[in-house]
């Protein structure tokens, strides 16, 4: 079977045996808990303060209730329900839209006439929810008929309709409130509440049956009596689960919902009876919908939640009527249709990992990283879309896939490899690969930045070296040069001897080709200035680089014949780059730069002009900078100005003001070499021309 035909057959089976695999674990479940840790992430993400609804309030019997009221009444929990009495009237007067109590008022704590009085205050036109806790413990028939009964007389609403019939709680008993309060209640709300398997507070219950008997829970019952809706809206049924239960939209950390101490309501209805201003505004509870629960740590109704941390029970029931009142539950995506979209993303990335194209293997790479960013766009918009299934799925697809290519087709393109790396640089190595067609001769027209290096005094070192040695030192000094190179970006053309050349802005377009060039420049000087003590244990010398760089537009391309060819560059612009290497002599600099490369980058750099120079074979002379390195020559950058005035004085013809300023130079080699140029010409040398040039007749 050719490889062609293999890495097909390999792919397809790849492609079917995940796409079971991946879609058994969406319909099974599997990895749930850490599919919820990872929707946490997310919820953290989208949850929005701005969001809440402000019309909800909550009256919080908090720590600092508890001590207020052990302080200065000497009431401590529980206390007397006739104490919620003053809490009734004040949202009575208010104009509240209801009130929901999560407290448990049974008749196993309190007195009778305390619960006369507050069944008394219930009994008004504004809907009092009371909470109840649903059991299934094993009863007597006769027990279970007559709470079905007493439950069925104060369940004021159409129940069923939040319900699912196939994935209802069904129950056989429950702890009701006191029969005194019942008589005065407008309906009862379920406090049942259930965790996911790591204990964190997810979903919303909407309800249950008691034996035949619907009910709802505390925030759904609230909604129900209060919303008068005759239907459960389609966009709020889209919203539930299969299980039945809705996904909870949270708004904030604890505390997003106004919430108001028991105490200081109890107080602004006394000083209402006292015609008093209230402490507490009455028109905050205008329309509202309230909630009466414990927050005290102590009262012990607190729950993690996806946000972090714990929220009070009561805050949670806030948030689910939040959700119900403006129908923004979260919802999940169907198994099937993440199914059917992890099948299609299996199949692309599939075919991604085992291409040959790089475009294709890097957008397969980060299919993974898509998933998880589709994830948490999903949820922006409402959607709980699955996770960790498919992700892991993907990954295992890109890494089986990525090996069936190494060990089919990745053979052929390591030969090629192979074959070319020492002719060429990695990067025409790759795109050979990707492109056969590129051993083709030919080149192309394209603005170059060229770098010829070589080492200074190089034919006397090798003089006293033994073959060995000198090749060991070749070799050293020459792989730090090359890893400087390709470490900016740089192409290595070619050795010859102890010469380095190299491009840039080829084969890969880079548009700060002069400044990585002269950045390598630098830091090749600078790291065998650092290097200069190991090189003299090792070899007895320090070695000193001499560089020239030249930008212009030269021909780049495959030269050679169709049997054996080089990636290389020609052109007038590489000469003079050549040339400027060797004119480092004259000026016993070590790195000459053009006035081309230099444009545009008088800013970027610590420069100095050394001349104008018309190098051998050249009649167009050209100006020579050369860029300073602050680490190395401190002392040089200090004397700039100097140095300057100089040049200047060279220039114009003022010989005695140019010895004077060189002259104090003496440690500055381009300083020294325009003493010895005067010494030798004299006046000639200047004339009367502005710009005189340095004509040099050798290489």
């Amino acid at each position: 079977m050719s490889p062609h035909n293999l890495k097909r057959l390999c792919s397809l089976s790849l492609w079917l045996i995940l796409s079971v695999i991946g879609t058994l674990g969406l319909v099974s479940g599997s990895l749930r808990d850490l599919e919820a840790r990872t929707w946490d992430w997310r919820a953290r993400c989208i949850a929005d303060p701005k969001r809440r609804d402000s019309r909800i309030q909550i009256i919080s019997i908090d720590q600092s209730a508890l001590d207020y009221f052990a302080k200065h009444e000497k009431i401590y929990w529980p206390w007397p329900r006739s104490l919620y009495v003053p809490v009734i009237e004040f949202l009575r007067r208010a104009g509240a839209k209801g009130v929901a109590f999560d407290l448990i008022f049974t008749d196993d704590v309190g007195r009778v006439e305390e619960d006369i009085q507050l069944a008394a205050a219930l009994a008004g036109e504004m809907p009092v929810v009371q909470a109840f806790v649903p059991r299934v413990i094993d009863v007597e028939r006769d027990e279970q008929s007559g709470i079905e009964q007493k439950l069925r007389q104060f369940t004021h609403y159409d129940a069923s309709r939040f319900l699912s019939s196939d994935h209802s709680r069904h129950y056989t008993s429950a702890k009701l409130p006191a029969p005194e309060l019942l008589n005065g209640a407008a309906t009862l709300g379920s406090v049942v509440a259930e965790a996911d398997n790591d204990t964190i507070f997810r979903r919303a219950i909407p309800g249950g049956w008691l034996g035949s008997v619907p009910f709802l829970s505390l925030p759904f019952a609230l909604y129900a009596r209060t919303i008068q809706s005759e239907s459960l809206s389609l966009k709020l049924a889209s919203q539930v689960d299969g299980d039945g239960e809705f996904l909870i939209r949270f708004h904030g950390s604890a505390g997003s919902y106004e919430t108001h101490p028991i105490h200081a309501i109890i107080n602004s209805w006394l000083q209402i009876t006292e015609g008093k201003t209230p402490g507490v505004d009455l028109q905050r509870f205008k329309d509202a919908y309230v909630f009466v629960g414990a927050t005290a740590p102590g009262l012990l109704d607190l729950r993690s939640v996806p946000l972090g941390g714990v929220f009070s029970g009561v805050e949670v029931n806030a948030t689910i009527l939040d959700n119900l009142i403006h129908e923004d539950f979260l919802r999940s995506v169907p198994v099937s249709s993440v199914a059917m979209a992890l099948c299609i993303a299996l199949g692309l990335v599939v075919l991604g990992a085992v291409s040959t194209y790089r475009r294709w293997v890097m957008i397969s790479a980060i299919a993974p990283i898509v998933w998880v960013a589709i994830c948490f766009l999903g949820a922006a918009f409402g959607w709980w879309i699955p996770m960790v299934v498919p992700v892991i799925t993907v990954v295992t697809a890109l890494s089986l896939g990525f090996l069936i290519q190494y060990q089919i087709e990745g053979k052929q393109h390591r030969f090629v490899r192979g074959a070319f790396k020492h002719f060429v640089s990695a990067d025409v190595v790759e795109r050979i690969v990707q492109d056969p067609r590129r051993l083709a001769l030919g080149g192309e027209r394209r603005e170059m930045t060229m770098f010829f290096a070589d080492i200074e005094g190089f034919t006397s070192l090798s003089e006293k070296m033994e073959p060995g040695e000198l090749v060991r030192f070749i070799n050293r000094l020459l792989s730090e040069v090359t890893d400087i190179i390709v470490r900016y970006e740089g192409t290595i053309d070619k050795y010859e001897g102890d010469a380095v050349i190299a491009f840039w802005n080829a084969p890969l377009p880079n548009a700060d080709h002069r400044a990585r060039a002269v950045e390598a420049a630098l830091a090749c000087q600078k790291r065998l200035h650092d290097l200069a003590d190991l090189f003299h244990a090792d070899f007895g010398i320090k070695p000193r680089l001499r560089i020239g760089l030249n930008t212009g537009v030269v021909t780049v391309g495959n030269f050679g014949s169709t049997t054996r060819f080089n990636y290389t560059v020609i052109g007038d612009a590489v000469n003079l780059a050549s040339r400027l290497e060797g004119t480092n002599k004259v000026f016993g600099t070590q790195i000459l730069v053009s006035q081309s490369t230099h444009e545009g980058l008088s800013n970027r750099f610590t420069w100095r002009r050394v001349g104008q120079v018309a190098v051998k074979g050249k009649s167009q002379p050209t100006q020579l900078f050369e860029p300073l390195d602050p680490r190395l020559q401190e002392r040089m950058i200090a004397a700039l100005s100097e140095y300057e005035d100089g040049l200047s004085a060279f220039e114009r013809g003022d010989l005695v003001a140019a010895i004077e300023c060189f002259a104090s130079l003496d440690f500055d080699p381009v300083s020294r070499s325009y003493l010895s140029r005067i010494e030798r010409d004299g006046a000639k040398s200047v004339g009367t021309t502005s710009q005189p040039l340095w004509i040099l007749t050798e290489k």
